[in-house]
């Protein structure tokens, strides 16, 4: 480091001396934080093509392909080690099993992992390495422990007497890295950033939806869609013409559809015909009009707040078979 002192030499100044710390805490500042504020998030920056990816040779046997990436790694050696942005330019081809052969009597797991060795924290070599780390073969394998500074690509569960590796051999062990501010790529809930800040985004690939960071109250879903629940009929009612009654709640909107027919006559009022679950109802009755079929009058609804919907019919009661129309929205929340 050339500067003793907190201030680090900016990148590229004119008459400065930017040596590999500063240069890599400068260009470190483009990726999304990690740790620290000083620090950047590792991981596979994403592009088109499947960066990263493991895969089985495409006629199968005990080697596997990694393909081209670019990416990021943390350095974990030094307090100011500064981001290393690493890149392999084409695919590149690795002996699993034949150099590493399974075992006879127990399965084991190896790591596909891109490793940053740095001379100047002590390593004999400077350079970054796609590699193979071998497991230790046992009835109930784990992973290799790995220390220095690195990014895990694949795990490779390697079984007894294995020949060869398939595609279903092979664990996905990739995570993701972006520009400062952007949108991160993780695979679901156990992939969220263990370091957010307060409005950071990110995408799920498990349900394909957004979500953001609250410093208040954690991580908060942007117009999160449920898809279509189905609700259970109560004792007298049918469904009509295959319209099954449902919700489905985006973000802080309920949506509710379907027809049914009563099989005897309602004249009560306050009668309940089905049953919201929670998640779903209102935080304040919801009060509704509705279409009925075959007549040119209409009818009264309320959503309660225990999620109960009930009908009014007034001064009308509802004959066998009349038919109902259950289509509104409501807010929840």
């Amino acid at each position: 480091m050339s500067t003793p002192t907190p201030e680090r030499d900016s990148g590229w100044i004119s008459g400065g001396v930017v040596d590999a710390e500063d240069a890599r805490l400068a260009t470190g500042v483009l990726a999304a934080p990690g740790a620290s504020p000083v620090q950047a998030r590792s991981g596979i920056r994403p592009a088109t093509a499947d960066p990263a990816r493991v895969q089985p040779t495409a006629t199968v046997s005990g080697k596997v392909t990694v393909s081209p990436f670019q990416g990021v790694i943390q350095g974990t050696r030094a307090t100011a080690t500064g981001a290393y942005l690493v890149t392999l330019d084409q695919q590149k081809t690795l002996d699993a099993l034949g150099t590493n052969p399974a075992d006879s009597a127990n399965p084991r797991n190896d790591l596909i992992i891109a490793r940053q060795r740095d001379a100047q924290y002590g390593d004999t070599t400077t350079a970054m390495t796609v590699e193979l780390v071998k497991g230790t073969a046992a009835a109930t394998p784990t992973d290799p422990a790995v220390t220095g500074d690195f990014i895990p690509l694949a795990r490779i569960r390697v079984a007894k007497n294995a020949t060869s590796i398939a595609a279903g051999d092979i664990d996905d062990l990739r995570v993701w890295t972006t520009g400062a501010g952007g949108i991160l790529r993780v695979w679901g809930e156990a992939g969220r950033p263990a370091y957010p800040y307060s409005g950071m985004y990110i995408h799920r690939w498990d349900t394909n939806h957004l979500e953001w960071y609250d410093s208040s109250a954690g991580w908060r879903a942007v117009n999160d869609d449920t898809g279509w629940t189905t609700l259970t009929l109560l004792t007298n009612w049918t469904v009509y013409n295959g319209e099954t009654p449902a919700v489905r709640r985006i973000g802080s909107l309920v949506h509710m559809r379907g027809a049914i027919r009563t099989s005897v006559a309602v004249a009560g009022n306050g009668i309940t015909v089905i049953n919201v679950p929670a998640g779903f109802r209102p935080t304040m009755g919801h009060h509704w009009y509705t279409v009925l079929g075959g007549v040119t009058r209409g009818l009264e609804l309320i959503v309660r707040t225990d999620g109960s919907v009930a009908v009014f019919p007034q001064d009308t009661p509802l004959p066998v078979n009349q038919l109902l129309y259950l289509n509104t929205s409501w807010l929840v929340g």
